[in-house]
């Protein structure tokens, strides 16, 4: 790699437009069919194990993205970005609409991680083309852009999965359809590039050759952290938000939205912090955040303080993923980026897989809201850790 650097240059809105409608196809896929789990338990109540295999339908997705993530990180790099993530979208597209037409839980669940392979090729690349096409400068505002298209992904995902479950159980997975026309948006508005603008280099030296250097390996260990911690939320707020204030579905439902709108607000604004602060110091705030918000919510004794705490929470989950994101596309040479991206996606979700593990034997011994404390406890940790490594290498400087 050499040291020269690429002359910034202006990116197509339609580039830039077609790039974030992609990154909505990845939250929009967990959060879409939950409205039709009841009915479709109901409709392959005859089946072998129905109970069981209905819950698999939303969460294998999950398993293969993490064990395909890194695959299509390698393949991108064979291959070419785009044509992985065409290919991706075509998987998105039939995996997630078979629902709508198969009629047995085995196939319904092939169906499911064909999706799952789909949102891995996905994620590796979109985030890897965002930096491809705009100058380092550029970086944290795009993906700032990208942490906010997500979120507002994840609101219209529910919305549009309840009203469509209103309908049948089939409905919700017309959502994956949207894919199509995002499709045609990408062959016709997203080029190729063989290397993307040389990266900014982090504190530490210039950007690494390999996605398995010391430094991203602890990235990838942030991204589980913060997805394990995070994660406490959608898995056992419902049940907590009943125990202390009475809520029902649709109040959990708002309120988890609430923290889709409050992590779209933050990537809104992320160029402005990201100009101020560097990713370590927004990591510490990242993980701060969870600390206090998920403190909140598990100490709170109604739901106007639990209410708080998850607003908190939000402003987490807006900064992770620009700057777990910006952090690894920094660190990492630009011929590398896709492989290094299919790694942090591979950890996402192993920590996404884990959360819910983890947390059932925290519950049995100390009940929901200890769950949240130790939740809490956790961020709390890992903010100090992080402050104390950037004040040692600051005092060595």
């Amino acid at each position: 790699m050499t040291g020269t650097t690429v002359a910034p240059r202006r990116t197509p809105t339609p580039l830039l437009a077609t790039l974030l409608g992609v990154s909505t196809m990845t939250i929009m896929a967990s959060a879409t069919i939950t409205p039709a789990l009841p009915g479709m338990e109901r409709h392959f109540a005859g089946q072998p194990h129905a109970e069981v295999l209905v819950r698999l339908v939303l969460t294998l997705p999950g398993l293969a993205i993490m064990v395909a993530a890194p695959l299509m990180g390698y393949v991108g790099v064979r291959v070419g970005r785009v044509r992985v993530l065409v290919a991706g979208l075509v998987l998105y597209t039939v995996g997630g609409g078979s629902g709508l037409l198969l009629d047995s839980l085995p196939a319904l669940l092939t169906g499911r991680a064909l999706l799952g392979v789909g949102i891995a090729a996905i994620m590796t690349t979109a985030t890897a083309l965002l930096a491809d096409h705009h100058p380092p400068a550029d970086h944290g505002r795009v993906l700032g852009l990208q942490g906010a298209a997500m979120g507002f992904g994840g609101v219209v995902a529910m919305l549009l999965g309840g009203v469509l479950g209103e309908l049948s159980w089939r409905g919700p997975f017309a959502v994956y359809l949207l894919a199509v026309p995002v499709l045609f948006l990408v062959l016709r508005h997203v080029p190729e590039t063989p290397e993307g603008p040389v990266a900014a280099p982090p504190a530490d030296g210039k950007p690494a050759g390999s996605p398995w250097t010391w430094p991203l390996l602890g990235l990838y260990a942030l991204t589980f952290l913060s997805i394990t911690s995070f994660y406490v939320i959608p898995t056992q707020a419902p049940f907590w938000l009943a125990e202390v204030g009475g809520a029902g579905p649709v109040v959990t439902g708002a309120l988890i939205a609430a923290v889709n709108l409050v992590m779209t607000a933050v990537g809104l604004n992320y160029g402005r912090l990201r100009a101020r602060w560097d990713f370590r110091a927004l990591a510490v705030a990242m993980f701060a955040t969870y600390a206090v918000g998920l403190l909140l919510v598990g100490t709170a004794g109604n739901l106007w303080t639990a209410t708080a705490g998850m607003l908190v929470v939000g402003i987490g989950v807006g900064l992770s993923n620009p700057t777990l994101n910006g952090w690894t596309v920094a660190s990492v040479d630009p011929g590398a980026r896709t492989r290094a991206l299919g790694l942090l996606t591979s950890a996402l979700f192993l920590g996404q897989f884990s959360s819910p593990l983890l947390a059932q034997p925290i519950a049995g011994a100390a009940g929901l809201g200890g769950t949240f404390l130790v939740a809490g406890a956790l961020g709390a940790v890992v903010a100090l850790v992080l402050t104390a490594v950037a004040l040692t290498r600051r005092a060595r400087r």
